[in-house]
C-alpha cells in the first residue's frame, strides 16, 4: 500500500484479546500478548512513503484522528488503532458465542 501510494484509512479495533472466543470456549490460549500495532506500522513504514498512525482511547480522540486522516494527512496511508475494553461487544454477539459454545459441546451427530 505504501509502495503504491494508496491513501487508505485502516482502523484496527483492539480489545486486547479474543472476547468472542472466550465466550465460545475459555482457556489460557485466549490470553494473548497485545502488540504495539501502531509501532509495527511505523517500523514497516521506516520513513519511506507517506504514512501516519494514531492510537485512540475515546470517542473524542477518534473524531480528532478521523479529522486528521481526512484533512492534513489525506495524502497518506493512515492507520488508526482504536483501543476498546476487552468486554466491549454487543449482546447479540455474546448470545451467538453462547450458542456456538453449546453446539460445540454436543456429541457428534452419527451419520
Amino acid at each position: 500500500m505504501l509502495r503504491c501510494g494508496q491513501n487508505t484509512i485502516i482502523f484496527l479495533i483492539n480489545n486486547g484479546g479474543y472476547t468472542i472466543e472466550v465466550e465460545i470456549h475459555d482457556g489460557p490460549y485466549n490470553v494473548i500478548k497485545n502488540w504495539n500495532y501502531t509501532g509495527l506500522i511505523d517500523a514497516i513504514h521506516n520513513g519511506e512513503g507517506k504514512c501516519w498512525t494514531a492510537k485512540v482511547f475515546c470517542e473524542e480522540e477518534l473524531v480528532e484522528a478521523i479529522t486528521t486522516a481526512t484533512g492534513p494527512k489525506k495524502d497518506s496511508l493512515c492507520f488508526i488503532e482504536v483501543i476498546v475494553h476487552k468486554d466491549d461487544t454487543s449482546k447479540e454477539l455474546l448470545e451467538w458465542g453462547s450458542r456456538v459454545s453449546a453446539a460445540n459441546s454436543r456429541p457428534p451427530n452419527p451419520q
